[in-house]
């Protein structure tokens, strides 16, 4: 008599990590989460708090659409321990631009080092590095920055929020306090449920020679 509710409780959630293959395993037909990502609910005990978010045509992180938000809730529920809750948002977007210095060889090319430390932080910066609820270690992006070829050494690498439109380029309407959220001048923590951006990475890295 134990065995059939053994086998169905083998796949309800019973974990975050439960929680999160189910989302990634969600039917193409209902919609494409890209990236995800759980909290304690600090009003209900037995609930989560589950943040969720999708990519445009451009790979830019963007809000997952309302449809795809049901479409998730639905087929969470089927595998949900009672009375568990799973209360989904969207995940908080901070977009990043980033200023650096540094010291060239003088036997090369300024603006060609210039353009290769833009080529990596980019890569260091794409969406699909990220995670939501990831703290961002500025020193990570100061070994990138010195690991290149041609850099001497590094001046202040400083980040700054951009939200809104400027310019042509639309940003997340989220305003956020870097510097209040940076812990020890060197971890930068997202706001609960958020993940980082440089969503335009062409125009936002930005560096010069010291």
């Amino acid at each position: 008599l134990l065995a059939p509710a053994q086998k169905a409780a083998q796949s309800r959630l019973a974990s975050s990590p439960d929680l999160m293959a189910r989302i990634y395993s969600l039917p193409s037909n209902f919609g494409r989460v890209f990236r995800a990502g759980v909290r304690p609910n600090p009003n209900n005990p037995n609930a989560v708090s589950l943040y969720v978010l999708c990519r445009n045509a451009e790979l830019q992180l963007t809000k997952a659409p309302d449809t795809l938000k049901k479409n998730l809730a639905r087929y969470l529920n089927v595998f949900r321990l009672i009375p568990d809750g799973i209360d989904i948002y969207d995940a908080p977007i901070v977009n990043l631009k980033v200023t650096y210095g540094i010291v060239v060889s003088q036997e090369l090319n300024q603006q060609l080092v210039l353009q290769e430390v833009n080529l990596k932080l980019s890569k260091f910066f794409a969406t699909e590095k990220f995670q939501i609820n990831q703290p961002l270690i500025i020193s990570d992006i100061r070994n990138v920055i010195h690991n290149t070829t041609g850099v001497v050494s590094v001046g202040d690498v400083k980040l700054e929020n951009l939200s809104g439109t400027i310019g042509s380029r639309v940003y997340s309407d989220l305003k956020y306090d870097l510097r209040i959220n940076t812990l020890k001048g060197q971890i930068v923590m997202p706001p609960a449920g958020g993940i980082f951006e440089v969503r335009y990475p062409n125009t936002d890295i930005v560096g010069g020679v010291l």
